[in-house]
């Protein structure tokens, strides 16, 4: 069976076991995956390379996510990918203050499987496109 290429994802997570298992979900359905481990890396790989949708972590070392999250909507080349935040914060004033500064989407790892967090954040992008 001969996947396609489905587009480009960037994971900005410092949790290597969280990046692993988002990422092999994502190839497993035909997507390109890129990873950046902190805030800063993550925004210069969304700047660098520009993927069509983002899953962004908050508590990330060297640049929170929601300081990544109001860099790309500001920057008129990054402003408009799709950028769904995956976090263990479950509180909802995280959640109105990420939709609030850009985020299509918030969902809380370990709230469902990878995979089904995976095809509602693929569905923020079908929408995009």
């Amino acid at each position: 069976m001969v996947i396609t290429h489905q587009g480009t994802i960037l994971i900005i997570e410092d949790n290597p076991g969280f990046r692993f298992c988002y990422k092999a979900v994502l190839e497993a359905d035909g997507y390109t995956v890129l990873e950046a481990e902190d805030g800063e890396q993550g925004w210069e790989m969304t700047k660098d390379k520009t993927p069509e949708l983002i899953l962004l972590d908050l508590m990330l070392p060297k640049l929170h996510g929601f300081e990544v999250l109001k860099k790309i909507r500001a920057h008129s080349t990054t402003k408009s990918i799709p950028v769904v935040i995956l976090t263990v914060l479950e509180d909802p004033k995280e959640r109105a203050k990420g939709i609030m500064l850009g985020a299509n989407d918030y969902f809380i790892k370990g709230s469902d499987s990878p995979k089904h967090i995976v095809k509602m954040a693929v569905g923020v992008l079908a929408k995009a496109r």
